[in-house]
């Protein structure tokens, strides 16, 4: 069980379109965050509060490489269950993302 403090700050995490979206993508592996800007109509610096969001609640790990950072979701969360229960119900929109192939996996 959770509190419900801590369910609450899940849920307004989950609550944004884009963080779907990119939770959605990474159900599929990790992802470089220079993956992201190039998907999303939207700024860098967007795009990094949007990760800080995710790893503040503990819903992703990251790894650095060089100067490139690769997300995954966190399987040891205790709301791992419940976000992967919730992509299930997410459309994945087909995004042809082009990244620097210096930061593919």
């Amino acid at each position: 069980m959770h509190t419900a403090e801590e369910l609450s700050k899940v849920l307004k995490v989950l609550a944004d379109p884009t963080r779907l979206t990119m939770l959605k993508q990474m159900q599929d592996g990790e992802q470089c965050a220079c993956s992201f800007v190039d998907c999303f109509d939207i700024s860098q610096p967007a795009i990094s509060r949007h990760l800080k969001m995710m790893r503040q609640v503990g819903l992703l790990l990251e790894r650095r490489d060089k100067q490139w950072i690769h997300y995954r979701l966190n399987e040891a969360s205790p709301f791992y269950s419940i976000v992967v229960d919730l992509l299930g119900q997410v459309e994945m929109i087909d995004a042809s993302c082009d990244c620097d192939a210096e930061c593919a996996i």
